[in-house]
């Protein structure tokens, strides 16, 4: 018996934050585009920014993993909650009957999931080779095949997913009407010759240049200046930069020692030329107890030009600043 009541005290003292259920709501400045997804309606919405607020331009039936709830470890065959992105689509033969002719890769675990001892991988947006109703998935994100055809031309490495038991407020409101736009594909991401670089550009490359996009909360507005001063200490390699890093969480948070992201930051700034980092593009992303702020980012190595997405994951500490603890590049 006293064994029987220690175990029961154990169970209901463990933390529930883990597992609770996430409730989404968008922050601004919200992506132009991006996809979100509400487990409990068994919804995907397209969402893209309209001339004045976000619009969901298509939504989609979606399945995710047979177990409620949010993914904790490797093979617990839930489907995880946060914010994410795609990397890659995969190319290695697949299961048809399972994940139909296509499967995109997103960064699960991403730095809060590492932080909080998340287990697993191979969280795919994929489609099935068969309907969709009454199934299930092993932990992955699913829609029937014929739209997900559709979705091939802009599902691109960088594209945001925010993946939640409930997305709420506008423009996810069931009573919102699904907006239609001539051509829903979104713009391309800009070509090698189309990029605008600091040569190109005085005001880009002005450091602490005024940003007035309205920003819909504290938090957000504290984690767009704290964007906005890793780029102009991120461009002089100022010895400020590292203070934005959350020293404690970082390393298990990135994968990364402390003292290697010094030395990998430095070896960046010398090796990287007419760095462009977009300030005017900042975008916001609120997850369960954390933020993200992305951005296009270009360079020249070796007379090469590499251009992408840089994502950066902020969580607040005791004294109510935000840190980054972790990063994402993804190239396009």
């Amino acid at each position: 018996m006293p064994r029987l009541l220690f175990l029961l005290l154990t169970f209901l003292l463990l933390p529930l934050s883990a597992s609770a259920e996430w409730t989404a709501s968008l922050s601004s400045p919200a992506p132009e585009y991006f996809l979100a997804a509400d487990k409990a309606r068994k919804l995907l919405f397209q969402v893209e920014h309209g001339p004045d607020t976000p619009t969901v331009t298509r939504q989609f039936a979606c399945i995710h993993g047979r177990r409620e709830g949010d993914k904790q470890k490797e093979g617990d065959l839930r489907t995880p909650e946060g914010v994410y992105f795609i990397t890659h689509k995969i190319t290695q033969k697949l299961d048809f009957m399972e994940y139909g002719p296509h499967a995109f890769n997103l960064n699960y675990p991403n730095p809060a999931d590492r932080l909080r001892g998340k287990t697993g991988s191979g969280i795919w947006l994929h489609s099935k080779g068969q309907p969709i109703e009454g199934l299930t998935t092993r932990g992955c994100m699913a829609i029937d095949m014929h739209e997900i055809e559709d979705l091939v031309p802009v599902l691109i490495p960088g594209t945001p997913i925010i993946v939640a038991e409930h997305l709420e407020g506008a423009p996810f409101s069931p009573a919102a009407p699904v907006t239609q736009p001539e051509e829903t594909t979104p713009p391309a991401p800009p070509s090698s010759e189309e990029v605008e670089t600091p040569a190109a550009s005085e005001e880009a490359q002005t450091p602490g240049a005024p940003h007035t996009t309205a920003v819909s909360s504290p938090a957000g507005e504290q984690v767009l200046s704290r964007t906005l001063l890793w780029m102009d200490s991120r461009e002089q390699l100022s010895e400020s930069l590292f203070d934005l890093y959350d020293k404690n969480s970082y390393p298990k948070a990135a994968r990364e020692k402390f003292s290697a992201l010094r030395k990998r930051l430095r070896a960046d700034f010398n090796s990287q030329q007419e760095l462009f980092l977009d300030r005017e593009g900042i975008r916001l992303l609120e997850g369960p107890g954390y933020w993200v702020s992305c951005f296009t980012k270009s360079y020249v190595r070796k007379d090469t030009l590499h251009h992408g997405l840089q994502a950066l994951y902020w969580i607040p500490g005791k004294d109510g600043i935000f840190r980054i603890i972790g990063e994402v590049w993804i190239a396009n």
